[in-house]
């Protein structure tokens, strides 16, 4: 392949986590500080209506923590330089040179003002993030079309040495440019259980789940200020 090179604004899998982890505390003492104000202001109301003030109010003041932790990040650029059969990724200091025959496995995720994409090799795996959303502020639009553009820079070389994991659960899989999860020639292709559910039934697995979260903790807290 010839050389090219490609810079955008993002962040790594690492660095997002950590930026999530420091958001969990003050959200947690804003939902309870409003749950117990609620209570004592007014001890009559229905507990699901003060529940749903604060997690709406928890959403807002979270995306706007984020957006101003995400400004304090420095050094959020990826630089991506394809070098004949090697790919070079640099990030924060630290330095990838992979031979590209040693990938195994490459995902593109995320939807519109979303991207995941993660690069796998037997010895290391690579994530980046990129996204200009309330919750992903890490970027601009132009970072997404940049991360696009080196993802179709590589799409001949995948469509080559690649076969594409087919995903049941995607809901519109073409709402992303170069969507998709492609695994090296001569790898299993695996797939979970999630992986073979129709979109239909992710939602209610995931609707499931965050039901069954929602009554114990609406449990927990009526336990807590109306026992």
């Amino acid at each position: 392949m010839n050389n090219k090179e490609f810079r955008f604004q993002g962040l790594d899998a690492k660095t997002e986590l950590k930026l999530a982890l420091m958001l969990i505390f003050p959200s947690l003492m804003i939902m309870l500080g409003i749950l117990y104000g609620s209570h004592l202001l007014f001890p009559k109301i229905s507990f699901l209506l003060p529940l749903l003030f604060g997690v709406t109010t928890v959403v807002g003041i979270s995306i706007i923590i984020l957006k101003q932790l995400t400004n304090l990040v420095r050094e959020k650029e990826w630089i991506i330089n394809i070098d004949d059969n090697f790919l070079n990724l640099k990030f924060r200091g630290i330095n990838h040179h992979i031979q590209l025959s040693d990938i195994k496995i490459i995902k593109n995720l995320g939807n519109i003002g979303l991207r995941y994409l993660t690069i796998k090799t037997k010895s290391n795996v690579i994530k980046i993030r990129v996204g200009n959303t309330g919750l992903a502020p890490f970027s601009k639009q132009k970072d997404i079309d940049e991360l696009d553009a080196f993802v179709q820079y590589l799409k001949p070389y995948i469509d080559k040495h690649f076969n594409e994991k087919v995903l049941k659960n995607i809901v519109q899989p073409n709402i992303i440019p170069n969507f998709g999860v492609y695994v090296a020639k001569g790898e299993k292709v695996k797939y979970s259980i999630i992986n073979r559910m129709k979109p239909w039934q992710v939602v209610v697995f995931i609707l499931g789940i965050l039901v069954l979260i929602m009554i114990i903790f609406v449990n927990i807290m009526e336990y807590i200020f109306f026992k």
